[in-house]
């Protein structure tokens, strides 16, 4: 079972100073390139790879990050690890683990038609992606393209980008992805200003613990999603110690009432976890900007 982790009394002053500035100022969104070496595929050796089976056709192998050097990892990712730590608001939001809902997710759209169906030559964004588990998910099951988005570059750089290129750019596996990537770190707010682009599908796990960011993050739903679009978001029914769960932005969203919301999976075994299926409640202003326009000005 994963649980959040947080910093000890004895290490918070030291990022104190740093997760103050971080929550004052809007990390940039800057748009990464796949490396040139990494093009053509990248060779990972085992011990250093878990594996995800999705569907009895689909899996996905991804970096097991505790293997991960420490020279590659700096400032505030370093100190997070350092400190045992999977969370610090504003500073670090845990993108080098994997959290269950995730897996729970890619089960539901690798073994389930209707949305297996969704996904072939679909453009699909992974908010908050992480390892990229979804988003590599999307590309093998025929996703036409795949942003990868993420707080922080060095989870990007060091993990997303390499996960990717070993399962969709090696010759050697057995489901080839003809996928367009990109990928994308930074601030959900600057990332939405920055992209154009509509997606027709939004993957989005373990984002909402935070009940401080879920404006931003409906705002940025509601600019990025096509007409016909569906979100999949996956997340604890209750974030305990955090203060965020699925009731709390089921009622922002309401609040909002511009996307309706329900409720396509839930497990009550363990810490109880639920994927809401979200799409447009009412008419979708006609541009990306529009939408965001249209809230603020609310």
């Amino acid at each position: 079972m994963f649980e959040f982790a947080f910093l000890s009394s004895d290490a918070v002053e030291d990022v104190s100073n740093r997760a103050a500035a971080a929550a004052s100022n809007e990390q940039e969104c800057v748009e990464l390139q796949i490396p040139e070496d990494l093009r053509q595929g990248i060779d990972i050796e085992p011990d250093r790879l878990h594996v995800f089976v999705a569907s009895l056709d689909t899996q996905v192998e991804y970096l097991n990050c505790l293997t991960l050097p420490q020279e590659d990892l700096s400032g505030q990712v370093l100190s997070a690890e350092m400190n045992h730590s999977d969370l610090i608001p504003g500073v670090y939001e845990g993108g080098l683990k994997v959290w269950e809902c995730t897996f729970d997710l890619g089960e539901l759209i690798a073994e389930q038609e209707r949305y297996t169906k969704l996904l072939k030559n679909a453009s699909v964004l992974d908010l908050g992606c992480g390892s990229g588990i979804l988003g590599i998910l999307a590309a093998k099951l025929g996703a036409a393209s795949v942003c990868f988005q993420d707080y922080n570059r060095e989870v990007l750089t060091n993990v997303t980008i390499k996960n990717y290129c070993f399962n969709c750019c090696n010759e050697k596996n057995d489901i080839q992805s003809q996928a367009k990537p990109s990928f994308y770190s930074g601030d959900w707010a600057s990332f939405g200003r920055k992209t154009q682009e509509l997606y027709d599908i939004i993957l989005t796990s373990e984002t909402i613990y935070d009940t401080r960011n879920y404006g931003k993050l409906i705002n940025l739903l509601k600019s990025k999603l096509k007409r016909n679009g569906v979100v999949l978001l996956a997340a604890k029914t209750y974030y305990f110690g955090v203060g965020g769960g699925l009731r709390q932005f089921e009622q922002a969203l309401e609040a909002d009432g511009m996307l309706g919301h329900r409720v396509a999976w839930e497990c009550d075994n363990g810490v109880r976890r639920e994927i809401l299926e979200i799409r447009w409640n009412a008419e979708p202003p006609a541009t990306a900007e529009a939408a965001v326009v249209e809230t603020v000005e609310k």
